[in-house]
């Protein structure tokens, strides 16, 4: 009896194993097509344009080489070629303390936007004030000096060319969920007082990095932000993400959207990116590489507009970060095909 019962078992497991189906990638439960979404109305496009420090590892060759930053030559160059591919204006880091750099390439955009081609719009770095959790911006008595950067703005906010939206003025906030404050809503309902009695009323945009649910920093944003950016999902190590890439935006973005507006009345802004390789920086990141592709930028395009917000705003990064390719600015093996696509999918 004990033999005839072993046999049944292994009979049993041999009918399971041949009935067993292999799994592949087009089972998985988000496997599905992106569609395009018609562009019935002007998107508006910003590029983040940053300091590069010209990494040995970088393959691509720029067209316009490997320029210093704020060289006036390739600035003027940039602005033709962001103008020419449907982006609307740059957003130019301004940090606090003053980083001299970052003034360098501000003025030499004023200098070289002199007809206006582009608008552009400030991202505040915080970073330099050094803040932490146990050591906020009130504990290290700096709220003031944080208000009196902002009217430092002032100038900019007045040029004619400066990002609005809804008649505010953009301001782009780096690591806004690392922004330490005591009470960070009434530090940001004291600046928007002060800076509406001059006469400037702020949008402010809240930059965040990393796949996170929107509930885990909602306190640094709520009564706070105007929208919030997830400014490189793209630079993922699971690999399923990865995979579908595309989707998995699309479902992180759909919720967020929903989540933000619903709860707290603030905008979602799509960040999207031509391409990644995190080993220029990192020869031992264990997040993907994403190869230039036309299809994979087209379906990403095609997610953000999906999933835009009320100012229908998708931002770019980046527009000159070679040192993690994921810049629109054209190279001698793409040339300006990634500007040619991101226009063609942006703008009428």
């Amino acid at each position: 009896m004990k033999k005839m019962y072993s046999i049944l078992v292994l009979a049993l497991g041999l009918f399971a194993c041949q009935q067993e189906e292999e799994i592949t990638s087009e089972d998985h439960l988000i496997n599905y097509d992106i569609e395009e979404v018609p562009v019935t109305e002007d998107y508006t496009v910003g590029a983040l344009y940053v300091v590069n420090n010209w990494n040995p590892n970088i393959e691509e060759v720029p067209i316009a080489g490997q320029y210093v930053n704020a060289d006036e030559e390739a600035m003027r160059q940039h602005i033709l070629w962001a103008d020419s591919g449907g982006v609307d204006y740059f957003l130019l880091r301004y940090s606090y303390p003053t980083v001299n750099v970052d003034n360098q390439i501000i003025d030499a955009f004023l200098r070289q936007n002199s007809d206006s081609l582009l608008n552009f719009a400030l991202r505040y770095n915080p970073v330099q004030m050094n803040l932490t959790k146990e050591n906020t911006l009130e504990q290290q008595g700096k709220k003031e000096a944080f208000i009196q950067s902002f009217k430092d703005m002032i100038p900019y906010f007045d040029q004619p060319n400066y990002q609005k939206i809804d008649d505010k003025y953009v301001v782009n906030m780096i690591a806004a969920n690392r922004f330490y404050c005591d009470s960070i809503e009434l530090v940001y309902e004291e600046l928007r007082a002060e800076m509406s009695a001059l006469g400037y009323d702020l949008y402010i945009t809240g930059e965040q990095t990393g796949w996170t649910p929107p509930a885990r920093f909602e306190h640094y944003y709520f009564n706070a932000l105007d929208a919030i950016a997830f400014t490189n999902m793209f630079n993922n190590a699971w690999y399923d993400r990865h995979v579908f890439l595309p989707q998995s935006l699309d479902q992180h973005w759909q919720y967020s959207k929903d989540y933000y507006m619903t709860k707290g009345n603030i905008e979602m802004v799509p960040t999207v990116a031509p391409s990644i390789d995190p080993t220029i920086n990192n020869p031992n990141a264990t997040t993907f590489t994403i190869d230039r592709d036309s299809d994979f930028f087209w379906s990403l395009l095609n997610v953000a507009k999906k999933n835009v917000g009320p100012s229908r705003t998708i931002i770019v990064n980046s527009f000159n970060d070679w040192n993690f390719n994921t810049q629109l600015e054209p190279a001698d093996s793409y040339g300006s095909t990634s500007l040619q696509l991101l226009k063609q999918q942006t703008k009428r």
